[in-house]
């Protein structure tokens, strides 16, 4: 009950029970001030008739004549003189008393005989009174002005308390962690001297928030970070060069190692200043360049070389993006000293399962024949990944994804989400699988960024949340389910709505054990025009969590904003965690930001024991990999 409804409840209760003592003492006083008279007109009777009785002769005509009148005048019903052998003396009225009517009897011996005892029979006091409203209505209007000026009163007070109550609220948004709900201004609040001071605190705790998340940042960035020029060095780069090779999602990849080889010149002629400037530059340039392919990476491999990682990529398209790199780098502004730039790139493509050394070594060798053939050039250590072996060409997907969206052939497995190895998951997160013309099953991580590329994502995330929706509805579903939804997706007008609509159906108890997850790239490139968004599913009862925290190094104010409850570690931070301290002091930055909140981290790509272990004494809340369980098909029944 809200602070203003206990206060006017309590007010309201204590007016009620003054007015009814009021009234019932009132009443109790009224009654006996009748009683009082009565008794009094009976004592005056028998004062009259003991005068009488003692005149001697003639007392009984004496009686007869003026004792009548007296008795009807006090409404006397039964008047008796009695001793104990007989009846001295009677009067009753015509119409005697019936059994259901009350009265009232007195007994009174006469002063001068003691021995003759008088008995009266009277109605009780005000029995025959006026109970019409006319006849209360100096009462009547008395209680309605009381109730007029109490609800005259509580309407006064409330307008008066409604700041406090206002307050109160807030205070209870506060302290169940929805403050981002709060529709009225702090203004309307009172005391304003108190909610001046909430407001104070607030910000501060804001910005120790913020502080909180740019040191977060400035952690991983030490861990993952190149000082100089502010991209992911060569343990960020080993750490997801590794995940892709260990991802089954991803069948293929392209890695290109780009060398300025002139670099060296320059620093030793014109100073490391001017060897940095153009050195950022270049980033600046290859970092133009990347975001045209979905997942695309750059790193600083060593001093004067750039790695660049490519998911989905076969050898073909990996030459063309080694050209639009060359042509790239050959816009820098080189010092006059240097005519003709020495610039070398090598290239590798890998697939899934390769080794991390293997490949790297290979990006090398080729990188070493680069700059053996001199010049400006580009080499290619070739593997035969062609379109054909991978399977890409946007007419051949189109075509797939289209046939298989008219048929609903969307598969979705589930893996569990555990708390300890063997026992019950916690929730299930639900992956898309299709399978293409051969009839080979694909992950999401293969076909997703094709059907980005076909403009099909919008109409693939509604075919999965559809059945993702039918999946919850099921009775014998025992664990919460989590869909991946693309954020290109969720930021569109008409597909948000329509999700809305969907889930706007369901109750909000199944409601609450759906979980829609975001990948930590699309949220940190679009933070304020997720919030909306974000907030309507929350606003519905839906979780949220974000995946592959810690992929790059971004601020995770999002934790907060967004209210998350769970956080996803990406794959690269979990593998071999035992054996990587920088891993492990990322993964206790992205824990100690989640403190003070109720989001919960989960570690993904969990294969060995001894990453459990690690994990759990890091404080990581579950994990989900092969280690606890693989992939099952969840289907519809």
């Amino acid at each position: 009950m809200k602070f203003t409804n206990q206060f006017i409840t309590t007010i309201t209760l204590c007016v009620l029970a003054a007015v009814l003592m009021v009234l019932v003492g009132a009443g109790i006083s009224f009654y006996q001030m009748g009683v009082a008279y009565q008794q009094r007109q009976v004592d005056a009777v028998v004062r009259l008739v003991d005068e009488a009785w003692q005149s001697g002769a003639g007392r009984q005509a004496t009686l007869e004549r003026w004792l009548p009148a007296l008795l009807d005048v006090n409404d006397i019903i039964e008047f008796t003189v009695q001793d104990d052998a007989a009846v001295r003396y009677r009067y009753q009225q015509g119409q005697p008393l019936a059994d259901s009517e009350v009265s009232r009897e007195y007994q009174h011996p006469l002063p001068g005989e003691p021995e003759l005892l008088v008995r009266l029979v009277l109605r009780p006091p005000f029995y025959d009174i006026d109970s019409s409203l006319a006849a209360v209505s100096g009462l009547t209007g008395a209680i309605m002005l009381v109730f007029a000026g109490l609800l005259f009163s509580l309407r006064w007070f409330r307008r008066q308390l409604r700041g406090a109550e206002l307050l109160d609220q807030r205070g209870r948004l506060i302290l169940a962690g929805r403050l981002s709900m709060l529709q009225h201004s702090p203004g309307e609040e009172w005391p304003q001297a108190a909610s001046r001071a909430l407001d104070k605190l607030m910000g501060e705790l804001k910005e120790a928030r913020k502080e909180r998340s740019r040191f977060d940042t400035f952690i991983r960035a030490n861990v993952f970070v190149d000082r100089k020029i502010g991209i992911g060095n060569r343990v960020f780069f080993d750490n997801r060069l590794e995940a892709a090779l260990n991802d089954s999602a991803s069948h293929s990849g392209a890695l290109l190692l780009v060398e300025l080889q002139d670099l060296e010149h320059i620093n030793h002629k014109l100073g490391h200043d001017r060897g940095d400037e153009l050195l950022s530059s270049a980033s600046v340039y290859l970092g133009h360049l990347i975001r045209r392919y979905p997942g695309a990476l750059q790193a600083r491999y060593t001093g004067n070389t750039f790695a660049l990682l490519f998911p989905n990529l076969v050898e073909s398209e990996a030459l063309d993006a080694a050209r639009q790199v060359m042509k790239l780098l050959h816009r820098l502004h080189w010092p006059d000293t240097v005519r003709e730039p020495a610039l070398f790139i090598g290239g590798v493509c890998f697939r899934f399962g390769e080794q991390l050394h293997q490949v790297e070594e290979e990006a090398e060798l080729a990188l070493r024949s680069a700059a053996l053939q001199g010049g400006d050039g580009y080499f290619m250590y070739y593997k035969g990944l062609t379109e054909e072996s991978s399977g890409k060409g946007t007419v051949r997907w189109r075509t797939l994804l289209s046939r298989l969206l008219e048929q609903d052939a969307v598969l979705l497995d589930r893996q569990g989400i555990y708390r300890a190895r063997g026992g019950e998951p916690e929730s299930h997160e639900l992956l898309a699988r299709i399978h293409d013309e051969q009839g080979r099953e694909l992950a999401a991580g293969h076909f997703l960024p094709m059907a980005e590329k076909c403009g099909l994502l919008q109409e693939l995330d509604r075919c999965i949340m559809l059945r993702c929706l039918t999946l919850l509805q099921e009775s014998d579903r025992r664990a919460t389910l989590a869909i991946n939804l693309s954020v290109d997706s969720l930021l569109n007008r008409g597909f948000h709505r329509w999700l809305v609509f969907e889930l706007i159906q369901l109750p909000k108890a199944l409601l609450n054990e759906l979980v829609i997850e975001l990948s930590e790239a699309g949220v940190s490139r679009h933070f304020q025009d997720l919030v909306k968004p974000l907030r309507a599913l929350k606003a519905l009862g839906c979780g949220l969590a974000v995946d592959h925290a810690g992929q790059d190094v971004v601020s995770t104010q999002y934790i907060k904003d967004y209210d998350l409850d769970y956080l996803k570690l990406h794959p690269s931070l979990v593998r071999d965690i035992e054996k990587k301290p920088n891993n492990q002091m990322a993964v206790r930055s992205l824990l100690g930001n989640c403190m003070g909140n109720r989001t919960q981290v989960i570690a993904v790509g969990v294969e060995t024991e001894a990453e459990w272990e690690c994990l759990q004494q890091l404080g990581v809340h579950a994990g989900q990999g092969y280690y606890f369980s693989c992939p099952e098909r969840f289907a519809l029944v």
